[in-house]
């Protein structure tokens, strides 16, 4: 049987500037078949288990917005799912006009 995520729904991701992990996305099979995953961002990887990563540290100042298909195979068949990335800015920056009362800097 071909790997399914479920519900087809376009997926929100919210992460904090400079998280690299952004989540786990997993298809589930019938049979016990290997799913091998793969993401449609260069900017972006994916294990195979599932978890989509940032190959470089998002900076929401360079981009606040990344979207990407990731697709789970087999040699049954395939199903792809849409992921919206937010990167949230970080109030806790030298070189922004933040309001600084709750920032640690080291």
């Amino acid at each position: 049987m071909a790997p399914d995520f479920g519900y087809h729904v376009d997926r929100i991701a919210n992460v904090a500037e400079g998280q690299i992990v952004i989540g786990t996305y997993t298809a589930t099979v019938q049979d016990e078949s290997t799913i091998s995953y793969s993401t449609s961002n260069t900017d972006m990887t994916i294990s195979s288990e599932g978890e989509l990563s940032f190959l470089v540290e998002p900076d929401f100042e360079e981009q606040n917005e990344y979207l990407t298909e990731i697709t789970a195979s087999n040699d049954a068949g395939s199903d792809t799912i849409n992921v919206k990335v937010k990167v949230n800015d970080t109030l806790c920056e030298l070189d922004t006009a933040a309001i600084f009362d709750f920032c640690l800097f080291e």
